[in-house]
């Protein structure tokens, strides 16, 4: 069989994480899972029937049996290579989909449209309720836009004060009184209706039944994980967002909302530049994906200089 889907061993990391690089933006949930040990990632594997030799052909990881990440650049059909792995492919992975149904693809819109199909023709086939279209959004000059001079991580006191008074400066700019906070389980029961308000209006399908219990559990667990900020006015948590996943280059933002009485005051644009801000000593690059139909958000990310990379789409079972 010329493919076949192999585990992803811990001495090939390095060499997957050189496959995705150039398609990483597209990815990094995928690099994230990798760069974490890869312990869930799986290997798209051309073999040549005349020889022992194995060309990497795509790589796709299962996040807990739920959440189906990928990079499969054969799947944009831009050579007779890539129209043969698609062709080969669809039997073995459908082989491999027969005992693991995710309940999420999540990615580039041709990978995902593949794998949609892929799911929708095996033997016991899966019927996407909901398909949710998105446009992928990267800023290579996101830390540029971001208006705020990146604080050192130097130790000294000097440079603690003066970290401390840019951040107190830029937080008056943006109205007085607000903070970005860096979000712990103590900000648990504050932002938890952020996060409910979040989940309802751009994640969930309303199709879907699920309890706001099951989606404080996953939020618990998230703020756990540190990656969560969120801009208060005094006591009052008024926007969150937070880093989705982190690969080698690029840094992925998500989860943003501002609640509805504090919208169309910049509220997210200024906790985003404070986020990036923070992380850009890290990554040289940031990426979101926004609803197509969300013009609001949509004028927010290319002001920060987030430009429009390709149609990106949550395919929900």
């Amino acid at each position: 069989m010329p493919i076949v889907i192999k585990p992803l061993p811990a001495e090939m990391r390095e060499e997957a994480l050189s496959f995705i690089e150039p398609f990483e933006s597209e990815c990094v949930n995928l690099a994230s899972e990798i760069l974490r040990g890869g312990e869930n990632c799986w290997r798209v594997v051309h073999v040549d029937g005349s020889s022992p030799t194995e060309t990497l052909a795509g790589l796709f990881a299962l996040k807990k049996k739920r959440s189906l990440f990928f990079c499969l650049p054969f799947a944009k059909y831009k050579s007779a290579f890539d129209k043969k792995v698609c062709s080969e492919a669809q039997r073995p992975l459908m082989e491999f989909f027969e005992s693991r149904e995710p309940f999420c693809v999540n990615g580039e819109a041709a990978g995902a449209i593949f794998l949609r199909n892929i799911l929708k023709n095996k033997k016991s086939p899966m019927r996407a309720s909901v398909t949710n279209k998105y446009f992928l959004m990267v800023s290579d000059q996101a830390r540029a836009n971001s208006g705020i001079e990146t604080c050192g991580q130097d130790s000294g006191e000097e440079n603690q004060e003066a970290s401390q008074n840019k951040k107190a400066v830029h937080t008056q700019d943006a109205g007085g009184g607000l903070r970005v906070v860096q979000a712990t389980a103590a900000d648990y029961e504050r932002l938890l209706p952020l996060e409910l308000g979040y989940q309802r209006e751009e994640v969930v399908p309303k199709s879907f039944d699920i309890s706001d219990a099951a989606l404080a559990a996953a939020f618990k667990h998230e703020l756990c994980q540190g990656l969560t900020f969120a801009l208060y006015d005094g006591g009052r948590a008024i926007a969150k967002a937070r880093v989705s996943a982190c690969g080698l280059r690029h840094c992925m933002l998500g989860g943003v909302y501002t609640i509805p009485s504090e919208r169309k005051k910049g509220r997210a644009s200024f906790l985003v530049r404070q986020i990036i801000a923070r992380q850009s000593l890290a990554f040289n690059s940031f990426c979101l994906y926004a609803k197509q139909e969300n013009a609001a958000a949509l004028a927010l990310y290319k002001s920060l200089g987030f430009t429009p990379r390709c149609e990106y789409l949550l395919v929900y079972y």
